[in-house]
C-alpha cells in the first residue's frame, strides 16, 4: 500500500514538473513579442516552396541584397544601420532566411542547400536582375554556393566576416545527430532552446565573442530574443540542424571557380580574422579584403557609416 501512494505522488510530482516547465516555455514564446523589436517598414511576404519570406524593400537603383548571419537569433534587422544610406543609391531587399525571424519555421533539416535555393529563387521571382549581395559571417556561404550554382544571377559580392573555410568543412557526425534529436523533442529540446537563447546568454555570446568593448546591447539583445522566438517552438528545428553543423558546406571548390568580384570586409577586432583572411585569399586570389577597426563580428552594425562608405565605393 505504502509503495502504492509513494508511485502516486511521484507521478503526480513529475507530472507538476512537467507541466510547470511547459507553462513556462509556453510563458517565453508568447512574452517574446510584447517589445516588437522587429518592427519595420515596407515590409512583404514571399511564397516560397517550404513556407513565407519576410523581406523589406527600400531605395530605387541597382538592387542590393542583404542576407543576415545564418543563425537562430538572426533577422533582417541586423542591417537596419544601413539599409536608408544604401537606399539611397540603391533598391535594398533585406529578407529572414527561412526559420529564422519573421519567416515561416517549419519542423524540417535545415541544410545550405536549402538556403542557396532559397536566395536563387528570391533574386529570380522577387528582384528579377542581376544582383548585389551583401552577407553577415555564415551565410557568406549561401552567396558563394549561390553564386557557383547560378552566376548570372549575381554581380558583386561583399562578404563580412565570413566564417572559416576549416568551420564551414565541419559536417554532422553520429553525436551531432543525437544532439539534433534532443533539440527536436517537443519538451526537452524546447527547455534547452529556451536556455540556449535566453536574454542571458545572448548578452553573455554578444559582450564575449562578438561585439566590441563598451557598446551598449540592450536593443540588440531584444531584437536578437524576439527573431530567435517569433513562429513558436518550431523556432528550435533551425537551431538543432544549424549546430549539428547540417547548414554547413565545403566552399572550397566553389570559391576557387568564381570569377565574380568579391570583397571580404572583416573586423580588426576579430583575434583570427587576418588567418581567415589569408584562407579565402589563397584559395581566390582576386578577392579584395578591407579591415576596419574598432569592431568586431558586426562592422555594419558597430561602424555603420565606415561601412556604408565603403560599399558606397564598392557598389559604385
Amino acid at each position: 500500500m505504502k509503495k502504492y501512494k509513494k508511485l502516486i505522488n511521484a507521478g503526480i510530482f513529475s507530472s507538476a514538473i512537467l507541466f510547470t516547465t511547459w507553462g513556462l516555455n509556453k510563458l517565453v514564446f508568447l512574452s517574446a513579442g510584447i517589445k516588437d523589436s522587429l518592427f519595420c517598414e515596407n515590409t512583404y511576404q514571399y511564397a516560397w516552396r517550404f513556407g513565407n519570406i519576410f523581406y523589406t524593400k527600400k531605395g530605387s537603383g541597382s538592387p542590393v541584397l542583404l542576407i543576415h548571419e545564418l543563425k537562430t537569433t538572426g533577422s533582417a534587422a541586423e542591417w537596419k544601420s544601413i539599409v536608408n544610406t544604401l537606399a539611397k543609391e540603391h533598391t535594398v531587399y533585406t529578407l529572414d532566411l527561412l526559420g529564422c525571424g519573421r519567416s515561416d519555421k517549419p519542423k524540417m533539416t535545415y541544410t545550405n542547400y536549402i538556403y542557396v535555393q532559397l536566395v536563387n529563387d528570391f533574386i529570380k521571382d522577387v528582384i528579377g536582375v542581376k544582383t548585389d549581395v551583401i552577407t553577415s559571417c555564415s551565410s557568406s556561404s549561401i552567396a558563394i554556393m549561390g553564386c557557383y550554382s547560378e552566376p548570372e544571377l549575381y554581380h558583386r559580392l561583399i562578404l563580412v566576416n565570413p566564417t572559416s573555410m576549416k568551420v564551414m568543412a565541419k559536417y554532422p557526425k553520429a553525436n551531432h545527430k543525437t544532439l539534433k534529436y534532443l533539440l527536436e523533442l517537443p519538451l526537452i529540446g524546447t527547455t534547452l532552446y529556451n536556455l540556449i537563447t535566453s536574454t542571458f546568454a545572448i548578452k553573455k555570446e554578444l559582450k564575449k565573442n562578438l561585439y566590441y568593448p563598451n557598446r551598449c546591447m540592450k536593443k540588440d539583445i531584444d531584437v536578437r530574443f524576439e527573431a530567435s522566438h517569433r513562429g513558436g517552438a518550431s523556432a528550435r528545428y533551425f537551431y538543432a540542424s544549424e549546430r549539428s553543423y547540417f547548414t554547413n558546406v565545403n566552399m572550397l571548390h566553389a570559391l576557387k571557380k568564381l570569377n565574380h568580384s568579391i570583397c571580404i570586409v572583416a573586423g580588426a577586432g576579430l583575434s583570427d580574422i587576418e588567418d581567415i583572411l589569408d584562407s579565402y585569399v589563397s584559395y581566390n586570389p582576386s578577392i579584395e579584403t578591407e579591415i576596419i577597426d574598432n569592431c568586431k563580428r558586426y562592422p555594419h552594425i558597430e561602424q555603420s557609416d565606415s561601412f556604408s562608405n565603403l560599399c558606397s565605393i564598392y557598389l559604385s
